[in-house]
């Protein structure tokens, strides 16, 4: 007898032996398993060739599994004919097809990153494995990575299909003949692909209705349709995944808070910019109101002061609401059923901070105060709110109270502000007016606001020698600025604070200041996007100068 044949017969005798009278129970206790499961061996190996039609295929593991999570994470790619039963012990798979293999093709067996071990860990990437039952493997290979934040490199699954110039919203209601995702760096690698076109993108089924719909991200190369190659030639094939808007904003409830002030709820978060920019329409007409706030308990909450009161059984519906995702949406109608009773109201603390408190900037640009409270109220004197420097024994820096809305006011101190100090803030309550205020306040609120010390801050210098302005955006921790980089000009960007930033860029040609991913039709190509190739660290009363950013370079 043939000693290879012998062999192979050896061990496959010694695989039945092991899966059928082996008694593995689950192991407990010892010490804290916090390593990812690795594979240890299979049949047919990796890459083999000229394998029966009629293989069975065994995989052997490190540790002991969730036999629930291996199961759903294997797939075998392309789907062979008829169907493939999984049988599982703790350390083994057993995968038995229902029908003979193809002969002459190349299968690819996944087992994605959901598989885990008894503790919860999980792979660390993809697992292939590779075997062909002609003569030779697919040498067709597929390379790339995924920009963006680490929960999309990590949730989100890659599609590809041997089909293409198909709308790619009824191509993700079918099979898909390879899904596959990133390692946690976000780069992703098929190999053994016969070398033909395909359509790849990316989907990260945020609702798993299997589909691609409003608040899931999504993303795919300049062009959907993707060659594998086997040669020198082949490209990284780069995606940048957004998130796609939603088609309306959904109008939950409205409620009294008062004779002429409304809460709306809504099915999306409330911003700053959503209350500056939204209409309120009734019965068809554009409501004027006096003011509107976001609720400090509630992000999907707006007050509105409406200046008179509601008409019963109106029907109500809001234009131009500026969604976090820097659409502009417009909700459904929902009927405003007027309260016949209205339960005791309480003004809480106010909220004070720098009016553009969300970037790191000089004091000078920091100096006006944003006070903000959840219900309207009104300072009947200038000396209402007081602000004090700290560190110069409590002298009182004068300024002017300007109301913004009835739930906003802003103080504008007479002078610009020193850096790098914090200074103390007052209200005085018995100079404070809330009519809706059932129960009185503190006789004083204080709190702490603090500048930026220009010595602590750095800046980054950098230029593009493309052909197109570029959209920049830099972000760090708590930092995100975004600016508009023009060829061959030096761009300064400064008051930095000393950490580490990542730089990305891309050309808006629809002119939205949105990056798009491309549409769901063919021929809707993804924007071009550039990301600078490794982190710039900022340091303080230091310029970084990225020299020339050569775009593709990556």
């Amino acid at each position: 007898m043939n000693s290879g044949i012998y062999k192979s017969f050896v061990l496959i005798w010694s695989l039945l032996i092991i899966w059928t009278c082996a008694s593995e129970r689950a192991i407990t206790g010892g010490p804290e398993d916090r390593e990812p499961p690795q594979i240890i061996f299979s049949t047919p190996e990796n890459e083999s060739i000229g394998v029966d039609t009629k293989t069975e295929i065994y995989i052997k593991f490190s540790e002991q599994m969730k036999q629930t999570t291996v199961k759903s994470a294997l797939q075998l790619w392309p789907r062979p004919p008829g169907g493939y039963e999984i049988n599982t012990s703790w350390t083994w798979i057993k995968v038995v097809f229902d029908q003979a293999l193809d002969s002459s093709e190349t299968y690819l067996l996944t087992l994605d990153k959901t598989a885990e071990d008894l503790k919860g860990n999980k792979l660390a990437s993809t697992y292939i494995l590779a075997f062909s039952t002609g003569d030779s493997l697919n040498s067709g290979r597929l390379t790339g990575s995924i920009n963006g934040g680490l929960d999309i490199k990590k949730n989100g699954d890659l599609f590809l299909y041997r089909t293409y110039d198909v709308n790619l919203d009824q191509l993700r209601s079918q099979p898909a003949d390879y899904i596959f995702q990133t390692d946690n760096e976000g780069n992703f690698e098929l190999p053994y692909l016969a070398e033909q076109s395909y359509t790849l993108f990316y989907h990260w089924d945020r609702n798993r209705n299997k589909k691609i719909d409003g608040d899931d991200f999504f993303g795919r190369p300049t062009k959907a349709s993707v060659f594998a190659r086997s040669d020198s030639l082949r490209v990284d094939h780069r995606i940048w995944p957004q998130s796609l808007p939603v088609s309306q904003v959904r109008l939950l409830d409205l409620s009294d808070i008062g004779e002429q002030f409304l809460q709306i709820r809504t099915g999306r978060p409330v911003t700053n910019e959503t209350v500056e920019n939204f209409e309120l329409v009734s019965d068809g007409d554009t409501l004027a109101f006096l003011g509107a706030t976001t609720v400090s308990e509630d992000n999907y909450a707006i007050h509105v002061n409406t200046a008179a009161s509601m008409i019963d059984s109106s029907l109500i519906w809001i234009r131009n609401f500026a969604d976090t995702s820097k659409y502009i949406l417009h909700s459904d109608t929902l009927q405003y059923l007027k309260m016949t009773g209205l339960d005791t109201l309480v003004l809480e603390p106010l909220a004070v901070a720098w009016k553009n408190g969300k970037r790191e900037k000089l004091p000078s640009d920091l100096s006006s105060i944003y006070i903000k409270a959840n219900l309207p109220f009104s300072f009947t004197a200038d000396t209402a709110f007081q602000l004090v420097d700290s560190e110069e024994d409590s002298v009182r820096i004068p300024g002017k109270l300007n109301e913004v809305s009835s739930m906003l006011w802003e103080f504008i101190p007479d002078d610009t502000l020193d850096d790098g100090k914090f200074f103390k803030w007052q209200v005085n309550t018995d100079l404070l007016q809330a009519p809706l205020n059932g129960f009185p306040m503190d006789s004083v609120m204080t709190g702490k606001l603090f500048s930026v010390n220009a010595d602590s801050l750095g800046s980054v210098r950098l230029m593009h020698m493309g052909t197109e302005p570029l959209n920049c955006i830099l972000v760090s921790k708590g930092v995100k600025r975004e600016f508009k980089l023009r060829p061959t000009i030096p761009y300064l960007i400064t008051d930095l604070v000393p950490q580490e930033y990542f730089l990305s860029a891309y050309i808006d040609k629809n002119g939205d200041s949105r990056y798009s991913s491309g549409g769901l039709e063919p021929a809707d190509k993804a924007e071009s996007f550039w990301v600078y190739p490794s982190e710039i660290k900022v340091r303080a009363r230091w310029e970084t100068d990225l020299g020339l950013w050569r775009l593709g370079e990556n």
